[in-house]
């Protein structure tokens, strides 16, 4: 059956209880209710909504643009790089592992919101029950006015592009040696905030 996008966005946002219409809170809800969708391997707008129920940073902010476009509100993707082993995260003995044979630089994805007549960073990848990790999770509480980003810091960052164009052109300048690696990781990463969303899914 093809996929509808216009129809899930729809049937994401009525099940989240969001109206069409309203405020801040209209605004923070719709923000809220993408950052507790688990982090994991959905890349797509399909993936996210329809088939694992969790996403990546583009897999996440494809469906909060969608739901942003859906309710009038302005917003443009933004670009950046990092490194893994300059977050606070504190990763397992095997991911630490393969940061130890040598970091690189990895994309990252997230928005930027027009409120206010001013351009807000929101970053929606990791879900709150990461955050005892070490991830800088989208806060809870957020007030639709404050930046939120969701790395402990950017190396290159790059405002109203094409976000896969510029994620492609990247991942295909990193070494053969590198990619293997940064696949490695994220096999890794997947598997392990994975398991962490689970057993917190099994005790709530």
């Amino acid at each position: 059956m093809p996929f509808d996008s216009r129809k899930a966005v729809d049937d994401f946002l009525s099940g989240n209880g969001i109206p069409n219409a309203g405020d801040s809170k209209r605004l923070a809800a719709v923000v809220r209710s993408v950052a507790s969708i688990p982090f994991g391997e959905g890349r797509t707008l399909r993936d996210v909504l329809e088939t694992r129920k969790a996403g990546t940073c583009t897999g996440k902010h494809l469906l909060l643009k969608a739901c942003l476009v859906e309710l009038g509100i302005e917003c443009r993707e933004v670009a950046c790089t990092f490194k893994w082993d300059e977050q606070k995260i504190r990763y397992p003995p095997n991911m630490q592992a393969i940061l130890d044979e040598g970091g690189w630089e990895h994309g990252h994805n997230f928005l930027q919101l027009k409120i206010s007549g001013r351009w807000v960073d929101v970053d929606v990848t990791w879900n709150p029950q990461l955050r005892p990790y070490g991830f800088r999770a989208f806060p809870e509480d957020w007030d639709a006015k404050t930046h939120h980003v969701g790395l402990d810091r950017i190396i290159t960052r790059w405002d109203g592009v094409d976000v896969m164009d510029q994620k492609r052109h990247f991942i295909s300048s990193l070494a053969p040696e590198i990619r293997g690696r940064r696949e490695r990781f994220l096999k890794a990463l997947f598997e392990w905030t994975g398991a962490i969303n689970r057993v917190a899914n099994t005790i709530r």
